[in-house]
């Protein structure tokens, strides 16, 4: 594996996924959990999310609160609330940008860290940047669609955080927080 240089900022993966890795259809989520989307805000408000424009798209505008930075092939996509990035490497020097300029205004809530938030090829490409994911499993059947990458059982250290019965409005489901193994 080749490992990220020092960074400016730590990335975090966020993510959300099924027992066989599936975080979506391609356009939406598959399920609703009750509290997850309140606990997605509390952990990444004051802070900038990296996503590609298909995750753009199934949410439709920018998160209060946090920087939506866009990672898209096209140079000439534009979206209200989006701050558009055309590779990784520019996505973070926007991400840390976005930081040093909240923190500069005085904006108490600005966190020193920045989020992947998806989809599969964001995940793909930034989780060898990343020393921390904060991972909701959720027990749902479903074995197509994009998938959060492989990973390998040495490299993370993981620790269940909490636990969730399915009820008769949602699966069963639990967080996790996994740290690299460096």
């Amino acid at each position: 594996m080749v490992r990220k240089k020092k960074l400016k900022n730590p990335i975090v993966c966020i993510v959300a996924m099924n027992q066989n890795r599936v975080i979506g259809d391609g356009n939406d989520l598959l399920w609703h959990l009750p509290g997850d989307l309140k606990r997605l805000k509390r952990i990444t408000m004051g802070t900038p999310l990296i996503m590609g424009r298909k995750t753009w798209d199934s949410i439709g505008k920018p998160l209060p609160g946090r920087a939506s930075i866009v990672l898209t092939k096209s140079q000439s996509w534009k979206a209200k609330g989006a701050i558009v990035a055309n590779s990784f490497e520019s996505a973070i020097t926007k991400a840390n940008s976005w930081i040093e300029i909240n923190k500069k205004v005085g904006d108490e809530a600005t966190q020193n860290k920045i989020f992947l938030f998806g989809g599969a090829q964001i995940y793909e490409i930034g989780l060898n940047y990343c020393d921390t994911i904060e991972m909701t499993k959720v027990n749902f059947n479903a074995v197509s669609g994009p998938k959060f990458p492989k990973l390998k059982k040495n490299d993370w250290k993981k620790t269940k955080l909490q636990n969730f019965e399915a009820t008769t409005d949602s699966p069963a489901f639990s967080y996790w927080h996994y740290s690299r193994i460096i």
